[in-house]
């Protein structure tokens, strides 16, 4: 990638990055729900009899964050031979990301996480509340999952593009090498077809 190139990608906001990276954390935090019910030694989802079906749409979530993911790394690839860059989001901050990547791959998923554990047995009409012990180890799990899948997805395109861009350097020489073979043999076919013009002349060609 020429540096012009990448200079105005420096500016340049994908989307479909952005996306490919609330997807992960989806799948992160529907992952660490799980974790944090067996990290308290509760019965799996949709075994406690006062508690039946309260995750029930786990399922779908799982399936939309999949598509997702799949869609949005696609896209992401496609603006990526476009801008030269997976966005200026990726390069920001250190390995983890700013302080407002951080905030909203860890604090969201974990209030996200809060909140639905109420809505869960509201809408399930258990009467019952969630266990603190159970708040208590959900967050942290949140907290923890979050920040390793912002990580990973940092690392993941940030991989992509060195892999991207070793795989152009390596193909430049060889279309240099072409280049520079095509301009040899026309030199040659015309130095052969300039003896032919000196006869048509009315001279000798030289010996």
């Amino acid at each position: 990638m020429s540096r012009g190139r990448n200079k105005a990608a420096g500016c340049y906001f994908s989307l479909p990055s952005v996306v490919f990276a609330l997807a992960f954390v989806l799948l992160g935090w529907i992952a660490s729900h799980s974790v944090a019910y067996a990290l308290v030694g509760l019965l799996p989802h949709g075994h406690d009899h006062h508690e039946q079906h309260i995750h029930g749409y786990l399922g779908a979530l799982k399936l939309a964050g999949g598509c997702g993911l799949v869609l949005a790394f696609a896209l992401a690839l496609r603006m990526f031979f476009n801008h030269g860059s997976f966005g200026k989001w990726l390069h920001e901050g250190g390995v983890a990301g700013t302080r407002k990547q951080i905030a909203l791959s860890t604090v969201l998923p974990a209030a996200v996480f809060v909140v639905i554990e109420y809505l869960e047995r509201f809408a399930a009409g258990t009467g019952t509340t969630p266990s603190t012990r159970l708040l208590v180890v959900g967050v942290f799990v949140q907290l923890v999952v979050g920040l390793l899948c912002l990580g990973l997805v940092r690392m993941a395109f940030r991989v992509a593009e060195k892999v991207i861009e070793f795989a152009v350097r390596r193909k430049r020489p060889r279309l240099g090498r072409l280049s520079t073979g095509r301009e040899l043999e026309s030199a040659v076919f015309v130095r052969l077809l300039c003896p032919l013009a000196d006869l048509k002349a009315g001279r000798a060609p030289p010996f």
